[in-house]
């Protein structure tokens, strides 16, 4: 499955969105017209697998410069 960084974007607003909605691979079909729900779900998982592993500690995150005024 390709994705593009829309994708990814249209994906983590999604879940952010509806972070506690049952119906949650229901909405990103929605938000990602003529995707296959097998598709949906790997991308899906593999945002899930990505998001632990941050949250873990496993992944550090970036460290960016501070931004001035």
């Amino acid at each position: 499955m390709k994705k593009t960084k829309e994708e990814d974007k249209i994906f983590e607003n999604t879940l952010a969105i509806n972070e506690d909605n049952n119906n949650l691979l229901e909405e990103m079909a929605k938000a990602l017209l003529g995707k296959l729900m097998d598709d949906i779900k790997d991308h899906y998982n593999i945002l899930i697998e990505d998001t632990n592993a941050i949250e873990s500690g496993y992944v550090p995150l970036p460290n960016y410069p501070e931004m001035q005024n």
